[in-house]
């Protein structure tokens, strides 16, 4: 509900508001670094790993190369291709700054530090509070979110591009009662127990 409410802020009247959308959107869905969607190419949108559409990290942290498949949050690719139809970007760097007045768009990408106050300029209510984010917030926020889908906890650390599973597990972090809640792995028949079981006798005390 609050990655909803989170890209519903930036809106799609503007080019702004476009960019801002389809950058929030693909870090939600995606789990991406602020410098890897810094460095992200219109070519790196659109590859495929094991017959699944992904999204090509060319330089992750430590120069690691990831492929992350988009699965059923594909949809995204639609909001951040909208942005680059609007702003006539057909190759080169996907998140791109504005000249003044936020009609034409420049040529280079966003550096890593404009991307971190792009996210902080937006906040979700949580709470009752409202709370300014991070582009290392959105990327917990992917891991959670896709662990309490069902999703294993190892894959997720694969499409993040985690060392070690203990990283993965300190992103998903504590969870509530109510997603800790077992199922009833173990089934006892209770009915048919008390009905075989001898009722209890309780004899007054003399």
């Amino acid at each position: 509900a609050q990655a909803q409410q989170l890209l519903s802020l930036p809106g799609g009247n503007t080019l702004q508001g476009k960019r801002d959308t389809a950058l929030l959107g693909l870090m939600v869905t995606t789990g991406i670094r602020a410098e890897e969607t810094s460095s992200l190419l219109v070519k790196d949108l659109r590859q495929t790993y094991g017959g699944e559409l992904s999204l090509h990290i060319r330089h992750g942290k430590g120069d690691k190369e990831r492929l992350i498949p988009y699965g059923d949050m594909d949809w995204i690719l639609v909001v951040v291709e909208d942005w680059l139809s609007s702003a006539s970007i057909t190759f080169g760097p996907v998140f791109r700054g504005f000249y003044k007045g936020y009609k034409k768009v420049r040529k280079g990408a966003l550096s890593t530090r404009a991307i971190q106050d792009i996210v902080s300029s937006y906040a979700v209510s949580i709470g009752g509070h409202l709370v300014a984010l991070t582009p290392h917030g959105l990327r917990r926020s992917y891991a959670r979110i896709l662990f309490l889908a069902g999703m294993d906890p190892g894959k997720i650390k694969q499409n993040m591009g985690h060392e070690n599973i203990q990283t993965t597990f300190d992103y998903i972090g504590t969870l509530d009662a109510s997603d800790r809640r077992p199922p009833n792995a173990v089934f006892f028949d209770v009915a048919s127990y008390l009905r075989e079981t001898p009722p209890t006798l309780n004899f007054p005390e003399k």
